[in-house]
């Protein structure tokens, strides 16, 4: 493998910018580990919230559900010809 950095450009110095080979295995294993932490950070809020809060979550979208059908049921019946 080839130990020698890449030159990616210059900044504003004059001096080029260089990457070593390993760059992308670097921004690999942020990514990863970004990933992870995200992971475990939306787990932990899972585990945050309480079968009595999961309820209301579940009535307030059936509740909004039903409310979008009966108006989308309402604009239906008002857009549509007189037989």
């Amino acid at each position: 493998m080839n130990a020698n950095p890449l030159t990616a450009g210059t900044t504003r110095v004059g001096r080029p910018v260089e990457l070593s080979p390993q760059a992308p295995q670097l921004y690999g294993r942020l990514a990863r580990r970004a990933g992870l932490a995200l992971l475990a950070w939306s787990r932990r809020q899972d585990e945050r919230r309480t079968s009595s809060a999961m309820q209301l979550r579940r009535q307030a979208e059936l509740a909004g559900t039903r409310a979008r059908d009966d108006q989308f049921q309402r604009l239906a019946l008002l857009g549509s010809p007189m037989a």
